[in-house]
């Protein structure tokens, strides 16, 4: 089969539960092994077939009231999940040489698993992953495996937890799905099976200090979003967490998630701007990471795009998805720090990152002037190393942080084409 014929490699990694307050070091001890195995062997196959794999990594934990199905979560407590994961998802990349510059990245891409019981055979607990929800980040294992996503191979831990959860997903996706036209490769990976799992259901009560937060019905986050890494992917996963989830789907209620990605123009005084991407494959990127988790029982090749291309200095292209859950999401070429957020009136929540605070300030500031409701900021922590293995060598440390720089990235790649200064 030719490169150009041969389909994406698409892997699947499962995980069982971990609490949601676990420390970073506490996924490490648990997991890091399992991740790091698998992202080897995927990193192999990118340098192998010169394309990035996909990696779904899909992790259980005790969401408890905290899930889709709440108009209020606890904001804090699950960004700092994510961030964790992602952070160390990022270290252990650095400490492999999994990287772009290296022909070798992986596309990980983190989904959260309602927690499912694990004190009883399989089929005791297909009724307890049941629900009526379509769209993520946080989706049960009876939609997972439903989904109809062309993975190639599943990974999964070699202990007794891990065996119920992968049994469970295989025998609820032999329930849904014919895929005799390709067999799905079965990996069992070794763990670290003496550390102790956690049972406790984290509540709002639960979380202590962590206070609840109102979701809303239009969101938006802006950004450059180049050479997508996963800072922007936990900056994209925590917007998605804001929107409001249709626990009604017989009321209609607008939905929308608008993304501000910045237009060419203003970026082209950016270093080693010859490898910039340009906002087509900037949105791409964005468009592409989104649905992987937000759209989990609908063939992705079937959800039409709507294009409108700029007509002039102030209204910049846009793309929209119309999502079966009713969700629109909107890509927006944007020309300044402020986008849709002031010109659409309708917007109540703005996601950013902490080091983009004041920005926040800016808007509400001018929406203030048009006698506007100001929105209401949602942070996201930058993610950290110090947290991720204080034990590791400084170029360990240096890695992680210029995995986190879109300068960095496009620094190497005039490195590696030989036209950087």
């Amino acid at each position: 089969m030719s490169s150009a014929s041969r389909p994406q490699p698409s892997w699947l990694l499962l995980l069982p539960s971990l609490p949601l307050e676990v420390t970073l070091s506490d996924i490490r001890s648990r997991h890091g092994s399992t991740i790091s195995q698998v992202l080897q062997k995927a990193a192999g196959t990118s340098s192998s077939f010169s394309t990035v794999t996909i990696l779904d990594v899909a992790v259980s934990t005790n969401l408890g009231n905290l899930g889709n199905d709440s108009e209020s979560f606890c904001y804090s407590a699950l960004q700092t999940f994510l961030g964790r994961l992602y952070s160390l998802i990022c270290l252990l990349c650095a400490e492999n040489s999994i990287d772009v510059q290296c022909g070798n990245d992986v596309d990980v891409r983190i989904l959260l698993l309602k927690e499912v019981a694990v004190d009883g055979p399989p089929e005791d607990t297909v009724q307890a992953v049941e629900d009526h929800h379509s769209v993520g980040p946080i989706v049960s294992l009876r939609r997972l495996a439903y989904c109809g996503r062309p993975w190639q191979r599943v990974c999964s831990t070699d202990d007794e937890d891990g065996e119920i959860q992968l049994q469970l997903f295989l025998k609820l996706r032999n329930e849904a799905l014919d895929e005799s036209n390709g067999k799905i490769v079965i990996e069992r990976l070794p763990s670290n099976s003496s550390y102790p799992a956690s049972s406790t259901n984290m509540t709002a009560s639960a979380a202590g200090d962590q206070a609840t937060r109102v979701r809303h019905n239009a969101v938006a986050v802006g950004g450059t979003f180049d050479h997508l890494h996963v800072g922007h992917k936990l900056l994209l996963s925590m917007t998605a967490l804001v929107i409001n989830p249709n626990v009604q789907p017989d009321v209609n209620v607008e939905r929308s998630l608008i993304i501000g990605i910045t237009g060419d123009k203003l970026l082209e005084n950016k270093k080693f701007s010859e490898h910039l991407q340009d906002w087509h494959q900037r949105q791409a990127a964005v468009q592409s990471f989104l649905l992987a988790f937000l759209v989990v029982n609908e063939p992705l090749q079937n959800l039409p795009s709507t294009r409108k291309e700029k007509q002039d200095d102030t209204l910049g292209q846009i793309v929209k998805n119309n999502l079966p859950s009713g969700l629109v999401i909107e890509y927006v070429e944007i020309f300044d720090a402020f986008g849709p957020t002031i010109t659409n009136e309708s917007i109540s929540a703005l996601v950013l990152s902490g080091e983009t605070r004041a920005g926040g300030e800016a808007v509400n500031s001018k929406r203030a002037e048009k006698q506007w409701a100001s929105l209401d900021i949602f942070e996201v922590d930058v993610l950290d190393s110090a947290e991720a293995d204080r034990e590791n060598s400084n170029h360990a440390a240096q890695d992680f942080q210029n995995k986190l720089s879109s300068t960095e990235i496009r620094r190497r790649l005039a490195k590696k084409s030989g036209t950087a200064d």
